[in-house]
């Protein structure tokens, strides 16, 4: 019997307890040979288990088949009450059990995978079907200690193939390599080469087949793989069809990708079926030494971790299981020089530990940043936010490259509790550090911030870092008139509405452009005279008196939504205020500062968890703009499928067109016949059905849409696709955000009216395409001066023969543990901002701050810019931010979906 000094309780065994909510029964307590520390042996009564109570040919215990598992003591929980009537009534051990020796005294204790997964991933509620497809955590088999008896395999290869597959282990979009090989010394990845040797494999030959015993690793060398897998790997809810039960196809491994490693990894069966596509060729890796030179690495890491963590004095009061337990969660980061680690203000709450290199803590005053403290190797900073979860007290930067392990709030909550008083009683030396602010301390000079803005001269015209240079600066320098008019005056084209011109104040008028107002306004006159004049602003007025006009319609509701969010409209709003929110869900808030956070479980077809966050922002398009913020998004959640959109509305009317679409657009994707069978025609006619409503909505209520309409982009992630519908300038990126791949997987094109094809098929319909400016193109009716639409597809804008609501369509296929995100942005992010820079901006905020400082951050950045380029001016930011496979090390996998939202009013 041993004491449960961490959780109260006692264990023997055959007791009856809980592990993540399952009931198990007790069948091994103690020290084993594949991790330190103690382990607890479990049967688990649904098969939800990896093992058979064995870790390679050392058994421990012995239970059904697929029902047991190890995990730490932490993990399991006393049994609740039994009802009255059964006390005193044994749980005893299962029918035919039998207990296994305890462990050698001398046997090797050796860490093969980390075991943070055997904690809680193993046991996460999951779907099972006929035959166990779930991926969940790791119960690896161990490698007996061999010494120098093994010696790893050489085979022979050109200089050529040598430094080739070299260059595919380094190099390749697979994270999957680098996960696996980063460990890897110089000398250790040589061996890895030197051990691999090449096939060839035919078209439809099956390289892996579903259920078998691994064999082998493998790289692609050349040619095409199709994977095969269940739909869903994992499972939280019961709303299972009978297509979550069938295979399908999940990936296509090209040349660089890598498959094979799970069985080798976690001694399971292949969970796949992989069939060459076409003739191709393989490296591979055999199954030992795989496990000696890839796994021994990992494990080594652990014990550099390990020693690490016992030398940093805060965890002096840790004992040998915590130590090892937090080596095997905290995450790794590297930081440039003068890069913020944390900065001050900000609402993060990640606790940092100086692993290379030094770092410098500097606090904002009256004579600017004030250094207060340098930061060595084992030092750590970070832990008031995470804490007391207030704003960062001070910004800390690197000082020369600087590589630091990250510990999570969840991480510190589950496994660091006996340090908080130690560092609680730190938090004093900030008040301290005010003295060496007034003091005037040590100046420092505020290096660029997180945005790359150090790179803004570089992006800015050559004149304008001319002027900088001579110092000619009292006179600000208009914003580049085409950028300006692109917005301006697609926001303030009118049709069939008098306005009056000095409301729309456009500055910078050129002669060109008052005769085009004068044109149409005229035509305008004269279409309806007679009738009286009204103003935007007077019109928009009168619109907030009509409820169908401004609030939501309960009839576009989608049905078995977990989650669904959309924006509102509202009056009065200001430049940088959030959006009205307006939420849907049985799922209780948490309010964290201004913004709410939505936490539920659902199903997934991913290893880790799904975060989100939108921000969506008023712009300033002048000082009498009448109308809200014209753009919108939503968001829903049905059983495993994730939907997501944002609409970016113009012209006069664009704030109803926006708000109409995301209510009735998710609708209509949700109730199309092809939903969850065939994305494409689901989304096209979910388009066009769309389009279709909204004309019949704007004729009943009186707004014309001849001049008014929005560009839309819409993503679906239904595990192993992502599917993506997009028509005008709102654009959608899919990044990797792994930290060493960050990269742009997938950037949709906007629609213009110059693009091949696109230019063709509008003056076929009998528009005018018409260049106004360097690089920009406009739509009008023939021999007019209206609409001048800048793009070739949007919902609305009726005007112009040949402009189509029919999206471009995209599908792409990520693998379970693929480290990737999404931003489904208007274009207010896109105008100044590519794909290549939001990467750049968003990979490591993600990775340290999760999608809602994320999405701020790219806010933040896209205004500033605007500000750069167009002055005041600045058009309404709407990014709305999907990370995929957040790692759930020390976090309560009770959830696995979390979205933040601006606080709805």
């Amino acid at each position: 019997m041993a004491s449960g000094h961490d959780q109260g309780i006692e264990l023997a065994l055959g007791q009856q307890v809980q592990v993540a909510g399952y009931p198990a029964h007790v069948r091994y307590v103690g020290e084993t040979h594949f991790a330190p520390g103690e382990w607890i042996g479990v049967e688990l009564e649904p098969a939800v288990g990896k093992n058979d109570g064995s870790v390679n040919e050392h058994r421990y215990f012995a239970c059904k088949a697929n029902h047991g598992l190890f995990v730490r003591r932490m993990v399991v929980k006393a049994a609740p009450q039994m009802p009255e009537g059964t006390e005193g009534v044994e749980p005893g051990p299962s029918s035919g059990v039998q207990f296994a020796d305890c462990i050698a005294e001398d046997m090797p204790v050796e860490r093969v995978q980390s075991s943070e997964d055997d904690e809680v991933t193993e046991v996460e509620e999951v779907m099972v079907p006929t035959k166990s497809i779930r991926r969940g955590g790791i119960s690896a088999e161990a490698m007996r200690d061999q010494g120098d008896q093994w010696q790893p395999p050489v085979y022979a290869k050109s200089e050529e193939q040598t430094q080739q597959l070299r260059r595919v282990i380094e190099s390749s979009h697979d994270s999957k390599l680098r996960m696996m090989f980063g460990n890897l010394s110089q000398k250790g990845l040589e061996k890895v080469v030197e051990a691999m040797f090449q096939k060839a494999v035919c078209k439809g030959e099956t390289i892996i087949k579903y259920g078998d015993e691994g064999d082998n690793f493998y790289i692609v060398k050349s040619g095409r793989f199709d994977i095969f897998a269940y739909r869903n790997i994992q499972q939280a809810d019961d709303d299972l069809t009978d297509a979550s039960a069938r295979m399908v196809k999940v990936f296509e491994a090209g040349e660089g990708f890598a498959f094979g490693e799970t069985a080798l990894l976690y001694n399971a069966p292949r969970s796949a079926t992989i069939t060459a596509s076409e003739d191709s060729e393989v490296w591979c890796l055999e199954r030992k030494a795989f496990r000696e030179l890839v796994i021994r690495a990992s494990e080594q890491k652990f014990k550099e971790y390990s020693e690490f963590l016992k030398q940093c004095d805060v965890f002096e009061e840790l004992d040998v299981e915590q130590i090892a337990t937090l080596a095997e969660v905290v995450d790794e980061e590297d930081f440039n020089t003068d890069e913020a680690i944390i900065q001050q203000g900000g609402r993060d709450s990640n606790m940092f530990i100086i692993l290379k290199g030094q770092a410098v803590a500097c606090i904002a005053g009256e004579k600017g940043e004030v250094q207060v403290k340098t930061y060595a190797k084992g030092d750590f900073f970070g832990e008031i936010a995470l804490l007391l979860g207030e704003p960062r007290k001070a910004s800390i930067y690197a000082k020369g490259d600087v590589t630091c392990l990250v510990i999570t709030k969840d991480v510190f909550d589950r496994v660091l509790g006996p340090l908080r008083d130690f560092l609680k009683r730190n938090l004093e030396r900030y008040a301290k550090y005010q003295d060496a602010i007034e003091q005037g301390g040590e100046l420092r000079e505020a290096p660029e911030d997180d945005f790359n803005m150090r790179k803004e001269k570089e992006e800015q015209p050559e004149a304008r870092r001319v002027e900088e240079q001579s110092g000619e600066q009292d006179e600000p320098r208009p914003a580049p008139r085409r950028r300006l008019l692109k917005k301006a005056d697609r926001a303030h084209t009118v049709y069939n509405v008098k306005i009056k011109l000095e409301d729309l104040d456009l500055e910078d008028e050129d002669a060109e452009d008052k005769s085009t107002k004068e044109e149409t306004k005229e035509s305008h006159r004269k279409a309806e005279e007679g009738e009286p004049k009204q103003t935007l602003a007077e019109r928009v007025e009168q619109d907030w008196k009509k409820p169908q006009l401004v609030e939501a319609d309960r009839a576009f509701a989608v049905p078995k939504s977990k989650y669904s969010v959309f924006g509102g409209l509202r009056k009065g709003e200001k430049f940088t205020v959030d959006k009205k929110v307006i939420v849907r869900t049985e799922v209780k808030s948490l309010r964290d500062g201004m913004e709410d956070l939505y936490r539920w479980s659902g199903p997934t077809w991913l290893k880790g968890q799904i975060h989100m966050a939108v921000v969506c922002q008023k712009g300033q398009k002048s000082a009498a703009d009448p109308t809200p913020n014209q753009d919108n998004y939503f968001a829903h959640h049905v059983g495993p499928i994730g939907l997501y959109g944002v609409c970016d509305g113009h012209g006069p009317f664009g704030h109803l067109v926006s708000f109409r679409l995301v209510q009735s657009l998710p609708h209509f994707i949700a109730s199309n016949p092809n939903w969850g069978e065939d994305w494409g025609l689901c989304l096209k006619e979910a388009f066009l059905a769309a389009q279709k409503e909204l004309i019949e909505f704007a004729a009943r209520e009186g707004f014309n849409l001849e001049a008014s309409g929005a560009a839309g982009s819409v993503l679906i992630f239904e595990g192993p696709s992502i599917h993506v519908a997009h028509i005008g300038d709102a654009g959608c990126l899919v990044g990797s955000w792994n930290r060493h791949d960050s990269r742009v997987v997938y950037g949709a094109q906007d629609h213009k009216p110059d693009t091949p094809g696109e230019r063709e098929r509008l003056e076929a319909a009998g528009s005018e395409v018409r260049q106004v400016d360097v690089e920009s193109y406009r739509i009008y009716i023939k021999g007019t001066n209206f609409p001048g639409l800048t793009m070739s597809r949007a919902f609305g804008d009726t005007a112009c023969a040949g402009v189509l609501q029919e999206p471009h369509y995209h599908q792409m296929f990520i693998q379970p543990s693929d480290e990737f995100f999404a931003v489904i942005a208007s274009d207010g992010i896109w105008e100044f901002i590519d794909y290549t820079k939001a990467v750049d901006l968003t990979a490591k905020k993600l990775r340290l701050k999760g999608p809602r400082e994320a999405a701020r951050n790219l806010v933040d950045a896209s205004r500033k810019r605007w500000a750069a380029y167009c002055g005041e001016y600045c058009d309404d930011i709407t990014a709305l931010v999907v990370k995929w496979n957040v790692s759930a090390k020390g976090a309560d996998t009770s959830t696995n979906h979390e979205f933040s939202v601006a606080h709805p009013e």
